[in-house]
């Protein structure tokens, strides 16, 4: 559907400017062969240049993720580009601005080269009187796409996906220790940045004896709770009603490592990718779990149930949860639950 938008849009825009002429608009050229040459080839050129606009935006983005990890560079399926330092804003759009002009003029050249034995009376005379418009036309729409964030393909639905990918996918080696000691072996409460490590190298997760009446809490990422339904998503991504987990976690006091995300989901946080900002929009799960839970689900049904919603972020539910966190105690995460 934004394909079919983006032919109709460049293909009226690019009607309109080739009725352009030196001396103002010549409409008998809508009835000549070559109007309708250079309208398709014009057309071309706009989707083209689109397209380069929005691989140099997302190649930014993803600069900038590593540059500033500290920031929010994604909300509501935009790239957050008013938290980018000015300075590094209009590098980038400078730097998206020239190579593609210079990629249109290189062509315009070849074609006054091949089409006229004055090349350059020809050259100046397009750049005289129609490059004015494309440039600043151009220019413009360039600050409007980085100002805006917003990528065709980045959209609320898919964003995590895409982070599923590009993150999630990528082995976190630092904050893997070389030795890892038992959970039983060291204090009740572990630091909430090497618990996870902690547990998953002294008990795996192990999809071939996974039960479907009892499981660890460690085997469940996500709880959903409703009116009169009760359910749990397994690591392998099969979802089963629970009525009697909660209950049970509460008796071991280990209720509250899951986080309530929005209405009716909660996430399991001995899973999640650690730090984790007050003010996030999301959660990540370490590799393992994303991996496990693709057996049964997509990365777009995952990627959504770990969006935090805007209520919960204005009422600082995920803040509240940190400055708790490392009151938490993890005794009891690898006791079989019944489910019901």
């Amino acid at each position: 559907m934004k394909v079919l938008k983006l032919t109709l849009e460049s293909l009226l825009i690019s009607m309109l400017f080739n009725l352009i002429g030196n001396h103002g608009i010549y409409l008998n050229r809508f009835w000549t062969q070559t109007y309708w040459m250079w309208t398709v080839a014009f057309a071309f050129a706009i989707g083209f240049a689109v397209f380069l606009t929005q691989m140099f935006l997302k190649a930014f983005w993803t600069y900038w993720q590593k540059r500033h990890p500290d920031l929010i560079l994604m909300s509501k399926g935009r790239v957050m580009t008013k938290s980018i330092p000015k300075s590094e804003l209009i590098r980038a759009i400078i730097s998206t601005i020239i190579p593609i002009l210079s990629i249109y003029l290189f062509f315009i050249y070849c074609f006054a080269y091949m089409r006229s034995e004055d090349t350059y009376s020809l050259l100046r005379s397009y750049l005289l009187h129609y490059m004015p418009f494309i440039g600043l036309g151009f220019i413009a729409y360039v600050i409007y796409v980085f100002r805006n964030g917003k990528l065709w393909w980045l959209t609320t639905e898919n964003v995590m996906a895409l982070l599923g990918k590009e993150v999630m996918s990528q082995e976190n080696t630092t904050d893997r220790a070389g030795t890892i000691a038992p959970p039983s072996a060291l204090d009740r409460t572990i630091v909430i940045g090497s618990l996870y490590d902690v547990l998953y190298n002294d008990s795996p997760f192990n999809l071939n004896t996974l039960q479907m009446d009892a499981v660890r809490m460690f085997d469940v990422p996500f709880y959903f709770s409703q009116k009169r339904k009760k359910e749990v998503v397994l690591i392998n991504g099969t979802r089963l009603e629970a009525h009697h987990f909660v209950q049970e976690l509460e008796r071991l006091g280990l209720d509250k490592w899951y986080f309530r995300i929005n209405k009716t989901c909660r996430v399991n946080m001995m899973l999640v990718r650690q730090p984790i900002l007050p003010n996030a929009t999301y959660l990540e799960f370490r590799k393992e779990v994303f991996d496990s839970l693709k057996l049964n689900m997509t990365e777009l049904e995952i990627s959504n149930l770990l969006q935090i919603t805007e209520w919960m972020r204005k009422e600082k539910k995920l803040k509240d949860f940190l400055d708790n966190v490392n009151n938490l105690e993890h005794e009891g995460w690898d006791n079989l639950i019944r489910l019901n």
